[in-house]
């Protein structure tokens, strides 16, 4: 079984921690977060890791994660997306010879 699968089944299992995890967000200025946006980040930190966690491990990883964490990550987004976006457009960019 992969680490994902057992993601998301303690999904069901860690709920209260989750909606206190998403309360706090909120509570932080991150009103528009959905309850999906914020398992998909989890989900992308876990990717990160590279042992098997026990039920425990990964609501202590939840649980520590901070909007820092997720601000970072947006940013990191926006310029991914900066980038392919000035590739995409400018295509004399990367090789200004042409």
């Amino acid at each position: 079984m992969s680490h994902t699968q057992n993601y998301q089944e303690w999904r069901h299992h860690i709920q209260p921690f989750l909606n206190s995890k998403l309360e706090e967000f909120h509570s932080l200025g991150l009103k528009r977060l959905t309850m999906n946006e914020l398992w998909t980040f989890i989900e992308e930190t876990m990717e990160k890791k590279d042992k098997s966690l026990k039920l425990h491990e990964f609501v202590n990883h939840v649980m520590g994660l901070s909007v820092n964490d997720y601000m970072n990550k947006l940013r990191k987004d926006m310029f991914k997306g900066s980038a392919s976006f000035l590739e995409e457009n400018l295509p004399g960019l990367n090789n200004p010879a042409e």
